[in-house]
């Protein structure tokens, strides 16, 4: 995120109206909820809905427990 932000005033969905990697790739967003198949975005556009999607994971329990000794096998 941090590294995202040092850019993103730079980056809007004029100037970056792609998600790319370079002139050989580019990045589209499927989350199967609003975008059901890959979608091109712009990448400001991307940046948020991957940076929301980084910030649920973080917050699953599921996956990263926050209690000594909680393990997902210990759920089951």
């Amino acid at each position: 995120h941090l590294i995202y932000g040092t850019i993103c005033e730079f980056c809007t969905e004029r100037t970056c109206p792609v998600m790319s990697g370079g002139p050989r790739y580019e990045y589209r967003w499927q989350d199967d909820l609003k975008y059901k198949k890959p979608t091109a975005l712009p990448a400001p556009q991307y940046m948020n809905l991957l940076m929301d999607w980084i910030e649920v994971q973080i917050n699953n329990e599921d996956i990263f427990p926050t209690s000594v000794g909680k393990c997902k096998e210990d759920v089951l």
